[in-house]
């Protein structure tokens, strides 16, 4: 005890020294003062404990939650860095909102989904933050690619992917023809595709029927196996990451791979899976493996049929806890008491999870936390993106918000995507 009262009296100005030599960067002598005093500079320089005793980082506990931020978040120096790149830099070169995209965090979980499942093919689906940059890594992981457009198909062939592994969505808004033979793998349909507008227009298109628990796949199975441009290859079912779930959906969707070989004399080969993104998939993808082992081979043997070359689509979570979400803070408005406000950009919330953490970015917050509300620049109830969100109450304009979503999307409408590795940050265009 008489050591540690001795480092905080005497040893006191050796530590703002220190602090000192290190935020500003040049020599300065002992500082001698109060305590009120030497409690100011520490927050001037943003300096804690941790920064000044390196050796109590490993004792401390994460100012951020290490199971809701990407792998590489850390504060520096009291400013938030992810990848080794400051946030609030970033924020402050690219227009806000920005969504940062972490690649040590996403490579990460893709080596747990591959250790869970082995040799099934794994799908991704980065919906509107398809960049050249985010398809090359796609690629370069082999992982395989889902686009919803025509436009993320061209995006992805410039960035080189193969078009053996890029899967197109075709939904009820169809497109006028398809490209052409050879710049995309399969195709997936449901019932309320207009399947004669994408019929290819030479060689027959490899498609994957869409089934549904409530819908009967038969009627559109029989349109793609009489169109000539199509050729059958599977089925597509969507599940939750539960073991009743999966065994139910599974057994459903080859039984009507089944039917379809009985009734039309086509043996479909690959059975698509797209598990929801609820509940956090890709982390227990060992449990989950075991489960769609067990009802793909049951369902298989139940209906005496080969069994199929899965294909895995876990939705957008591969990128949770690999992204987030930097806006800029225009305004406090603490006008209704009980009720403050962060307005931030004038941007729609764009977010498919919920928000699970938020924090000030650009400097290590002081004192107490609070609720607060973000909202748009016009303060209307109708553009409240967020409610009971934790943020320190000494939040001011001007201040950088990080924002992660449960699922890994951008929390808002984001400008710029920005990819972040080793120190270094990529503007993905």
């Amino acid at each position: 005890m008489s050591g540690l009262y001795q480092w905080s009296t005497g040893g006191r100005q050796r530590c703002v020294k220190k602090a000192l030599a290190v935020r500003s960067g040049y020599e300065t002598g002992y500082y001698s003062g109060s305590n009120d005093r030497f409690a100011r500079i520490l927050q001037e320089y943003a300096v804690t404990l941790l920064d000044i005793i390196p050796s109590l980082r490993g004792a401390a506990t994460s100012r951020l939650d290490p199971a809701v931020w990407p792998a590489t978040t850390h504060y520096r120096h009291g400013r938030v860095t992810v990848g080794g790149v400051v946030l609030h830099e970033l924020a402050n070169q690219f227009e806000s909102p920005t969504y940062v995209l972490d690649e040590a965090s996403l490579c990460s979980r893709r080596a747990t989904v591959s250790r869970g499942f082995g040799d099934a093919e794994v799908r991704y689906r980065p919906g509107p933050f398809l960049t050249s940059r985010v398809g090359g890594w796609v690629a370069h992981q082999h992982l395989s690619l889902v686009v919803d457009s025509v436009s993320e198909l061209a995006i992805a062939r410039r960035s080189g992917f193969a078009p053996d592994r890029i899967v197109l969505v075709v939904d009820s808004r169809g497109y006028a023809s398809l490209p052409a033979p050879g710049h995309v793998g399969r195709i997936v349909v449901d019932a309320t595709a207009p399947l004669e507008s994408v019929t290819a227009a030479q060689s027959p298109q490899k498609t994957v029927v869409r089934v549904h628990p409530s819908r009967c796949a038969e009627d559109t199975i029989a349109r793609v196996v009489n169109l000539r441009g199509l050729d059958l290859v599977g089925v597509h079912c969507d599940t939750a990451p539960t073991g009743d779930d999966v065994r139910n959906q599974l057994s459903n969707a080859v039984a009507v791979m089944c039917d379809a070989y009985r009734n039309h004399g086509v043996l479909s080969s690959e059975l698509h899976i797209a598990i929801a993104s609820g509940g956090g998939a890709a982390a227990r993808s060992a449990d989950l493996a075991d489960a769609l082992e067990n009802a793909v081979d049951d369902a298989c043997i139940r209906n005496r049929f080969p069994r199929p070359r899965i294909s895995l689509d876990f939705g957008e979570t591969l990128s949770r806890n690999a992204a987030v979400t930097l806006t800029r803070v225009y305004h406090i408005d603490r006008s209704q008491r009980g009720r403050p406000r962060v307005v931030v950009a004038r941007r729609v919330r764009s977010s498919t999870g919920d928000l699970v953490a938020a924090t000030v970015a650009n400097r290590y917050p002081l004192g107490p936390t609070g609720t607060f509300a973000i909202t748009g620049c016009n303060r209307e109830h109708s553009d409240q993106f967020f409610t009971g969100v934790v943020l320190p109450q000494d939040i001011r304009a001007g201040d950088i918000v990080a924002l992660v979503t449960s699922d890994g999307s951008a929390a808002l409408a984001a400008t710029t995507v920005v990819s972040v590795a080793g120190g270094r940050a990529s503007e993905d265009l």
